[in-house]
């Protein structure tokens, strides 16, 4: 945090800039995207229970 010091009061705040993202394109190579679909409505695998232990 800044010390009192080191704060000028008579100056003023600088407004910072602000981005709009309005929109964006991906571009994935259609067996990447197959696979990862694939790959997410596999059945989840169960965590090992030694964690349970500890």
């Amino acid at each position: 945090m800044a010390k009192k010091k080191d704060i000028e009061k008579d100056k003023p705040k600088e407004d910072k800039p602000q981005f709009e993202v309005k929109g964006f394109v991906l571009s994935i190579p259609i067996e990447e995207l197959d696979r990862m679909l694939r790959d997410m409505s596999k059945p989840k695998t169960k965590k090992n229970k030694s964690r349970k232990n500890r």
